[in-house]
């Protein structure tokens, strides 16, 4: 597989749910609360699509080493599409790794 493919793949199964939850979040607070409960609403929307981010990508990452995808160039047309921080970076840190999961074999 073409990084370039495995990136698109990464952003449609990994970055379009988390926009999902951001604004489904966003809308379901602006609708059901009031005052500083929205503001409470939306940051927990952003928590929880940077959750969900937190744990795809270290899948996707797997799933497109072993589908061949070279991982030097795959990382860097990630981080261009917005999918990935850039390596070494703090916010890069918020992955959670597959080694720390007890369900993962």
């Amino acid at each position: 597989m073409s990084p370039r493919r495995a990136v698109i793949i990464g952003t449609c199964v990994v970055n379009l749910p988390v926009l999902a939850i951001i604004a489904l979040g966003f809308l379901a607070s602006s609708r059901l609360l009031q005052g500083w409960f929205v503001l409470a609403g939306c940051l927990l929307s952003i928590a929880t699509a940077w959750f969900f981010w937190s744990l795809a990508i270290p899948y996707w990452r797997e799933w497109a080493l072993k589908s061949g995808a070279d991982p030097d160039m795959t990382q860097m047309l990630a981080e261009r599409a917005g999918l990935v921080w850039k390596r070494g970076k703090v916010l890069e840190k918020t992955e959670v790794p597959l080694s720390d999961r007890s369900d993962h074999r």
